[in-house]
């Protein structure tokens, strides 16, 4: 394997561009690579790139091929199968850009946050999923599904996978009892950090994920958290520049905020509406939240995170099509939130077993 062995050790870091979270739960991978004195670049596309551009304004940033996946139906087999040729033909060309990428600027790490393609043979490679085992909605394809994701993940040398490792863990089915050796926890992982702050906003209702369901679903929240007679705040996960906050009777809008307005803010309100994706339920969990956990139609992982922790008692759930936050605050003292800490070890030790794989 070729590797530096005189300069600093460098780190390519690619989250895949499914929503906002992938590229938001890199944040405190690639801030412990730097603290363990690595330096740390991004490759990725869309809106996770420009997340990234603005949290890390000093680190160098490659395009990668989209992939293009939207949720139009309420299917999630219908919504990547539509479009399965795009996905091979974007993943074989983001593993040829990745490998041009690392030729060039002579990477020692690639981490790949979900992209199937972004691995070299001249770097260590790792893959961070918290989806080792894949869950179609009927079940019935899930021993192909997973076929096709484990054939790709032991392409890496390693595979982290962001929760506890005693199961259930945080992930329950999706990311234990399986038979990859390769892998290995790190614990929960979050940008956000818990602190005491005055309460500010009843309800914080924070977007992410694909369109068009990102965009349905905050005209829904718009309509009914403006009609509340207490503080509410929307966040629409759009990173853009020059879109100005507005502010509609009691609700106050922001199209972006980065992660440190964002922490501040979550902070400042009792009760967060969310999806339910699995970096946003981390985030919870790292500021000891209650939520409102919405779903996204069609997104199997979420559907199943969501049940879960209802059944527990944790989140209450609604469903998009049947949204309805007054009812929710009624029903919400019980439900606790997760209990748990997020401890920063696991990861800790993870970046830093690496020095005995590289040489130098």
């Amino acid at each position: 394997m070729i590797g530096s062995t005189l300069h600093q050790k460098k780190v390519l870091l690619c989250p895949l561009n499914w929503g906002l979270g992938h590229a938001a739960r890199s944040i405190p991978i690639a801030r412990e690579f730097q603290k363990q004195g690595y330096s740390v670049d991004f490759a990725s596309d869309g809106a996770p790139l420009e997340l990234l551009r603005k949290e890390f304004p000093t680190a160098r940033f490659f395009e990668l091929p989209g992939f293009g996946i939207t949720y139009p139906t309420n299917n999630i087999v219908i919504n990547v199968g539509r479009k399965m040729i795009q996905f091979i033909t974007a993943l074989r060309a983001e593993h040829k850009v990745v490998r041009e990428i690392v030729d060039q600027h002579k990477y020692d790490i690639v981490v790949s946050d979900n992209r199937f393609g972004c691995y070299s043979p001249d770097t260590y490679n790792i893959f961070i999923t918290h989806q080792v085992n894949i869950m179609s909605s009927s079940g019935l394809l899930d021993p192909a599904v997973n076929i096709f994701n484990h054939h790709y993940i032991r392409k890496y040398h390693q595979c982290w996978i962001p929760d506890y490792p005693n199961s259930p863990g945080l992930t329950g089915q999706l990311g234990h009892d399986h038979i990859l050796p390769h892998a290995r926890y790190i614990g929960p992982v979050s940008r956000f950090s818990r602190a005491r702050r005055p309460e500010r906003f009843r309800l914080a209702a924070v977007l992410s994920g694909p369109e068009p369901q990102r965009s349905l679903l905050e005209k829904q929240l718009r309509q009914q958290l403006s009609r509340f007679p207490f503080p509410t705040v929307l966040i629409g996960g759009v990173v853009s520049e020059g879109v100005p906050v507005q502010r509609e009777e009691n609700m106050t809008h922001y199209p972006f905020m980065t992660s440190q307005e964002l922490n501040e803010v979550m902070l400042e309100s009792q009760i967060i509406v969310c999806r339910g994706g699995y970096t946003t339920i981390m985030d919870l969990v790292a500021l000891g939240k209650k939520a409102i956990c919405i779903p996204t139609p069609g997104q199997t992982e979420q559907e199943y995170l969501t049940r879960l922790y209802e059944e527990k008692r944790y989140f209450l759930r609604q469903e998009q099509h049947d949204l309805d936050l007054a009812s929710a605050l009624e029903r919400i003292d019980a439900y606790t939130g997760i209990p748990m800490d997020i401890e920063q070890e696991l990861m800790e030790k993870a970046v830093s077993d690496l020095k005995e794989y590289l040489p130098g």
